[in-house]
């Protein structure tokens, strides 16, 4: 099982779609920053674990994320439904072709482009210990400002 952080703001009418579209493996973590809309009970309803973060931001939102995380291979991505998390094996499995660990970038698509590979960072499927903790692998959008 891998946990995959959502970071969610008033995201009610998107995270349907993303959470029925989590595959077999992954488990959402659904991490509600103050929500005012029904984010946390839609996110409930579709089986997704539930974590409040009450200081604003997406920073605090995916620390928040990954301190509730139980796996030790750990995606993070939007749940604003920008990305499909049917490409989430894809992400994870790069990871194991990786010696060391590393980063693979990418970025939001135009409408005439594939879909890009967002960021898959990690210890190459063998997690190492940072302060005592899992190292995080990242499934996370890259775009202009983040």
């Amino acid at each position: 099982m891998i946990d995959v952080v959502l970071p969610c703001l008033n995201e009610a009418e998107a995270l349907p779609w993303v959470l029925d579209r989590m595959p077999e493996g992954f488990q959402a973590l659904v991490v509600d920053n103050a929500s005012t809309d029904d984010s946390a009970r839609v996110a409930a309803d579709h089986g997704a674990r539930v974590v409040a973060a009450p200081q604003r931001g997406f920073g605090a939102a995916c620390h928040a994320g990954l301190r509730a995380a139980r796996t030790e291979v750990v995606c993070v991505m939007d749940a604003d439904a920008s990305l499909d998390p049917a490409d989430l094996p894809r992400l994870v499995a790069a990871l194991d072709d990786l010696e060391s660990g590393g980063l693979e970038p990418g970025g939001r698509a135009l409408p005439s482009s594939p879909p890009p590979p967002a960021w898959c960072w990690g210890g190459g499927g063998r997690p190492g210990r940072a302060r005592g903790r899992r190292t995080p692998a990242w499934a996370t959008p890259c775009s202009p400002g983040r």
